[in-house]
């Protein structure tokens, strides 16, 4: 158990924790002359049972509020300590309400220095410390009057805190390895040695992990908890590591950085919170406000961009962004604090909601019910109030990132809310069933709209589509999207344009009879076909006239534009594909070269090149080196149906790409 002492300077913080552990935390020179704290200060209590009792010493002096801050991640239990003769000073109260906007929310008092008063002036400390808990909706789960020098009520609040330690219960271990670095120093035969308090997951020894500061790889070679060398540390737990790496020293590694995951690598300059503002300002805080910011062992300079109503009142709270001028790592439901900007005070606090708030529309309405919806302490709630509501759907990468979730824990929690999958790692989107139809019934609409306004096209491209779509989606979801409807022969495809399965385009005899003619030409049965200007000079007709023609058959999906003045009839595309396949197949590993296929289609070798770039452009096939192979099967890329090339033939279970689990 972690437990953070807390109150003004000279209040017998330091000589508490002594008395506790035998340790004096007042481990630097100038402290030793100066008499104070003036650096995070640990000293550990082993008990039976293989418990610890860990206590961070944090500075009482208002200049040193910083380093405090540095050292109360991660804490287990708040220890208040306040002075008979002095009473709640004004440090007491910023300290506490640093602890309580950290999110700690268990209390030990105690009051010290009882030997210098009488026992009518303890009670009235103890007034004053309970009005104090009370007033932030706390209470002090025990008070001990005591005087640590004398050791007088040292042993009872030793023996309960004890107690509570065997109580607590265990810290989950969930998520990759992350650890806010408060120190880095030398030692000789060890080498480098960082430490700083393990905000989640696990490490073990020979762990691979990253510095934040320029993503160094760097191996973990030894490890100690509790100052005790140890195989492992987990969350909760502070720690100190033993890393090696290429060109990693002290120097390169500053208060502030993070040793973690290398999945976790994810710098962001704009933090959506929830902020709440201490009761004890006189003024609102407005938008765009000048501010420190404390998040982990992190000091950085930050704007806060209230969302809404343009200020926030004392003892409020409200959604706002952080916007910062440098990176910084953090995932949702981390604590920070917020100085103001003489970092004379401490003003507010919250925690993360989204670590990647965005640069434009952040206050925008459904901007703000987003992040209504993940705000949830919980991943699995907030996935499931997320992909409720977003029509847009959610990507997954980013919600595993900014929750800091395992592989195995994201698997997890799509099964158990049965959501649907679009695309694939990393450009992965999940929707909830209610949006994913929601989305389907919009796009048919959106269709329809099209069909109304230009009655004399085919149909609307991906492009059309996803341009008349409100809210925006994705060019990756809408295809995937259109693939599904297509499958389910509740839209039609023409080429490249999707229409409503009750929709003709209109176009004259007069076309059609021109395609026929000159699909003669452009589709022969050996060698190469002929070019635009080549067909028109063949059938004696303008050659604007063909061109004309030719584009009105690339619209009913009747032609494909392959490469300029390249018209192509659907069939001959298909039978093309199908072929390129088929030599694929033949070879032992899977490719075949530009010569390979101008033998297979017995065709020139610059029309070979001009049909294969665009099989490429397609997604049909995908280059290595001077070599191709076949990316997505030809049955799914090519398919003449009804009268024009539909791209994306319906296969067991569904469409490509969406997945329901």
């Amino acid at each position: 158990m972690i437990i953070a002492t807390a109150g003004h300077v000279d209040h017998g913080k330091t000589s508490l924790i002594k008395a506790l552990t035998g340790t004096d935390t007042d481990r630097l020179p100038e402290e030793k002359t100066r008499g104070l704290s003036i650096d995070l200060g640990f000293a550990y209590q082993a008990l039976p049972d293989n418990i610890t009792l860990g206590f961070v010493d944090v500075p009482g002096h208002e200049k040193f509020i910083r380093n405090m801050l540095a050292g109360v991640g991660g804490i287990d239990l708040g220890l208040l300590v306040v002075a008979a003769d002095d009473g709640v000073m004004p440090q007491t109260r910023e300290h506490f309400s640093i602890l309580d906007l950290l999110g700690i929310n268990k209390y030990v008092v105690t009051i010290t220095k009882i030997d210098r008063v009488d026992d009518n002036r303890v009670l009235e400390i103890q007034k004053q410390v309970e009005i104090l808990l009370g007033d932030a909706g706390h209470k002090a789960i025990a008070i001990y009057p005591l005087c640590a020098p004398k050791n007088i009520g040292v042993d009872q609040l030793k023996k309960y805190l004890s107690e509570s330690a065997r109580k607590l219960s265990k810290r989950s271990c969930e998520g990759h390895f992350r650890m806010a670095i408060d120190r880095a120093f030398t030692l000789k035969g060890v080498g480098l040695v960082i430490t700083g308090m393990v905000f989640d997951g696990i490490v073990n020894i020979d762990d691979n992990l990253m510095l934040s500061s320029d993503e160094s790889q760097v191996r973990v070679r030894g490890i100690k908890t509790h100052n005790e060398v140890s195989d492992r540390a987990q969350a909760g737990e502070r720690c100190a590591v033993n890393i090696v790496g290429r060109g990693i020293s002290k120097n390169s590694i500053k208060r502030g950085d993070w040793l973690m995951h290398s999945s976790l690598h994810a710098p962001t300059r704009r933090i959506d919170v929830d902020l709440r503002v201490l009761d004890s300002e006189t003024k609102a805080l407005k938008h765009w406000t000048p501010t420190h910011l404390h998040i982990g062992a992190e000091h950085l300079l930050a704007r806060v961009a209230v969302l809404s109503g343009g200020s926030i009142i004392p003892s409020g709270q409200g959604l706002a962004q952080l916007v910062l001028e440098q990176d910084v790592f953090v995932v949702h439901g981390d604590h920070f604090v917020l100085r103001d900007q003489s970092a004379q005070r401490t003003i507010a606090g919250g925690h993360v909601i989204d670590p990647f708030g965005p640069k434009r529309g952040r206050a925008r309405p459904t901007r703000i019910a987003i992040l209504q919806a993940m705000d949830h302490h919980v991943p699995r709630d907030g996935l499931n109030a997320l992909s409720n509501i977003s029509e847009s759907g959610v990507l997954l990468k980013s919600f595993a990132i900014s929750h800091n979730l395992t592989t195995g824990k994201v698997e997890d929690i799509i099964g158990s809310l049965s959501l649907i999958r679009i695309g694939k790692h990393p450009h992965e989107w999940v929707f909830s069933t209610k949006q994913w139809q929601n989305l389907l019934n919009r796009i048919e609409k959106t269709v329809g709209v099209f069909h109304s306004i230009k009655p004399e096209q085919p149909g609307a491209s991906l492009k059309d589509i996803q341009l008349a779509l409100k809210p925006h989606v994705t060019i990756s979801i809408l295809k995937d999207a259109m693939e599904f409807l297509v499958n389910k022969q509740r839209l039609g495809q023409r080429g490249s344009r999707f229409h409503l399965l009750t929709h003709s385009a209109r176009f004259s005899e007069l076309d059609r009879q021109l395609w026929a003619k000159a699909s003669a030409y452009l589709a022969p049965n050996s060698g190469s076909p002929l070019s635009l200007h080549q067909a028109a000079e063949v059938l004696g007709i303008d050659n604007k006239a063909l061109e004309t023609a030719l584009k009105n058959a690339v619209k009913a999906g009747e032609m494909v534009l392959v490469a300029k003045n390249r018209y192509l009839p659907a069939s001959y595309m298909e039978r093309q594909g199908f072929a390129a396949e088929k030599l694929a197949e033949s070879t032992i590993d899977h490719v075949f070269t530009v010569a390979e296929y101008c033998k297979e289609i017995k065709t020139g070798r610059n029309f070979a090149i001009d049909l294969l770039e665009y099989f490429d452009n397609l997604g049909f096939t995908g280059r290595l080196g001077n070599n191709r192979r076949i990316i997505r099967p030809a049955a799914i890329v090519f398919a003449v149906k009804g009268n024009g090339l539909r791209g994306r033939e319906s296969h067991p279970g569904g469409a490509p790409g969406l997945q329901t689990r």
